[in-house]
């Protein structure tokens, strides 16, 4: 009776590629509504020489909205820290439930917030849509720029091949 190395094979295949994949992901990301309030917030503390970053909540008011929450210091020129706030509001967009939205409930949430304050100051609707199409904006020229760098990068490689 012989072995058949086909079971073996699979298994290491199959255990290679998700090292592979594995290897290929950066790991756990932050939120995107999350990362959205924190960059809208970086815009309107422009005067500060650094933030950090202290906390943030995320709270659900359903089915109208969620609220990502955030508290940071920021530093000004003479270096004093400042302890802030702001808050993003997102509407509820889930038409019901589902297995995603109950595990993962942010999810059940618009990607835009429909209002925002800063330390207590809520922002007018004409300056949330301003700063959400800068940030927009920031955030496209930061993806064309990685794809040119990208497509720079690859046709030096290309070219060094070449003349070897």
């Amino acid at each position: 009776m012989q072995n058949n190395p086909m079971p073996r094979i699979l298994v290491v295949t199959a255990l290679s590629c998700s090292l592979l994949l594995t290897a290929g992901c950066s790991g756990p990301t932050e939120e995107v509504r999350v990362t959205l309030c924190k960059n809208l917030t970086a815009a309107l503390t422009v005067d500060a020489g650094s933030i950090e970053w202290k906390d943030n909540k995320n709270t659900f008011h359903r089915p109208e909205y969620a609220v990502t929450a955030l508290t940071f210091e920021a530093a000004d020129s003479s270096g004093d820290r400042k302890t802030m706030q702001s808050a993003c509001h997102y509407a509820y967009e889930a038409l019901d439930d589902t297995a995603v939205t109950l595990a993962d409930p942010i999810s059940a949430y618009a990607n835009l917030p429909f209002r925002m304050t800063f330390n207590g100051r809520q922002l007018s609707d004409a300056e949330l849509l301003q700063r959400i199409n800068a940030e927009q904006k920031r955030l496209g020229r930061k993806a064309v720029a990685t794809l040119q760098q990208g497509a720079r990068d690859m046709a030096d490689k290309v070219r060094s091949g070449i003349g070897q």
